[in-house]
């Protein structure tokens, strides 16, 4: 009976570790790699709890490996906003500026009754009181009222990156994007935004670290 408490806390504390180490969120907010590797530590985990007689490495080394491998994951994804959308997909509109897209709902496998229930959950009551409604990459849905702060952001430079699909949708081309960045290299830019308004928004590279 000890040496099941002993090995139960050892698997706490290395799991528990394990997923602070990873910046782990609520359950709700995981992306399906995230899930993925939230189900598969508690499995592997579980087994030599379930039977002492399997040596307990049979689960710490598997843990490791995991943790290690989202954790490389994660940094690629932060370094390649290209790898990032080819692992976690990329953001899908259903209302882009007042227009509704229905082949959206189709494309992502939402109903219309379910698309009634997100709206009212975001304290919307009619489909003509929103302006943007977004699919995110991690399947949540995002809604922005008509009116609200000038409209939606668009990312249109990630980490030195050029959203050209954003580009593209806006209405807007790399000339464009020159002018506004005054001959700034964008490789030397982490954030390029505008809103609805036009209003652009920066962060160079090197300002990131001033205090």
């Amino acid at each position: 009976m000890a040496s099941i408490f002993f090995r139960t806390l050892i698997i706490y504390i290395t799991l528990t570790l394990s997923m602070r180490f990873m910046g782990k969120r609520e359950l709700g907010e995981l992306e399906v790699g995230e899930l993925v590797t939230s189900l598969l530590l508690s499995e592997i985990c579980s087994i030599p709890i379930d039977n002492p007689d399997i040596p307990l490495m049979n689960a710490l080394i598997p843990v490791l490996f995991i943790v290690s491998l989202e954790v490389i994951i994660s940094f690629i994804k932060s370094r390649s906003s290209g790898a990032g959308r080819i692992i976690d997909g990329t953001p899908s509109y259903i209302i882009y500026k007042g227009s509704f897209k229905p082949e959206a709902l189709l494309k992502n496998r939402i109903s219309v009754n379910e698309f009634f229930t997100q709206m009212r959950q975001n304290g919307i009551g009619s489909i003509d009181e929103i302006e943007y409604c977004i699919i995110e990459a991690n399947d949540k849905i995002s809604m922005l009222k008509r009116g609200e702060s000038g409209g939606l952001g668009h990312l249109l430079i990630a980490d030195g990156e050029v959203q050209r699909d954003n580009l593209r949708i806006l209405g807007y081309d790399e000339r464009w994007l020159g002018r506004k960045l005054g001959g700034c290299d964008t490789r030397e830019v982490f954030i390029f935004s505008v809103n609805d308004d036009g209003v652009c928004y920066i962060v160079k590279k090197g300002e990131i670290n001033k205090k």
